[in-house]
């Protein structure tokens, strides 16, 4: 499932733009809510007063998630104007003090090394080369401060459930025709309201993220498997969770600079 984000990538924008109301809705689909959400809020940890930037940001789903677990400064980046602009009216609702910045995620947003986290979802998988992905992970690299700055990205795993129907119990399908580095990866699904995504992501290998993470200048990553909330459980049960568990659509790759 891609967070409302874009890498910049030609022809990449155009796909999300007018698709800043159905991410917010598909932000509360039980598999992203219970799993995702879930899963990065333990992978990002205590960010109590941290500077944060969510790379990727699209309408500002994580945006608004990490100034409402106390990072001190938020600020969301993204290249499609539309999707910063359903942001921008979520903030003026239900102000939280996010900053939302139009920016290409490939070419560095800012050279400063300030913030202490770069949380990054379903962002990787939408790079269409290993340039492009290289190009997102330094920008995340370039954002960070030297020392004890983080990476927790959210990306497409690349053992993830074969078979077109086997996520459909979630909400969605995925639909690979060809097994190589780069190979587009369809996601289709259709939402409560009646509203429908199609979206092409593509299918890079552990070895090619932990490269390009090596080349941007991280010095070490590690893979983390998504996990079930209590909740969620109790809501669907163990039965319900288990298909997905034992490959799930999604990892999360967290990256360090030292």
């Amino acid at each position: 499932m891609r967070e409302p984000s874009t890498t910049g990538a030609a022809g990449t924008t155009d796909a999300f733009d007018a698709l800043g109301d159905l991410y917010e809705e598909s932000a509360r689909l039980p598999f992203r809510e219970h799993l995702e959400h879930h899963s990065v809020r333990k992978a990002v940890g205590d960010v109590t007063g941290l500077d944060a930037l969510d790379l990727g940001c699209g309408s500002g789903v994580y945006t608004r998630r990490l100034a409402a677990w106390g990072a001190a400064r938020v600020t969301g980046v993204d290249c499609s104007a539309s999707m910063l602009a359903t942001a921008r009216v979520v903030e003026r609702a239900r102000p939280v003090g996010a900053r939302y910045v139009h920016a290409d995620a490939t070419r560095p947003v800012t050279d400063d090394g300030t913030a202490d986290l770069v949380l990054s979802v379903y962002v990787l998988c939408y790079a269409r080369s290993q340039q492009e992905l290289t190009g997102v992970l330094t920008t995340a690299r370039r954002a960070l401060r030297p020392t004890g700055g983080r990476l927790v990205a959210v990306t497409l795993n690349p053992d993830y459930g074969r078979g077109t129907a086997y996520y459909a119990p979630y909400g969605f399908t995925l639909t690979q025709p060809e097994e190589r580095e780069g190979a587009p990866v369809t996601l289709d699904a259709t939402l409560p309201s009646g509203g429908r995504l199609h979206l092409t992501a593509h299918w890079w290998s552990k070895d090619t993220y932990e490269r390009a993470a090596r080349a941007a200048g991280f010095a070490r990553t590690s893979w983390t498997r998504l996990t079930v909330s209590p909740q969620g459980r109790e809501l669907l049960g163990d039965a319900y969770w288990s298909a997905y568990l034992r490959a799930p659509q999604a990892l999360i790759l967290e990256a360090t600079a030292s």
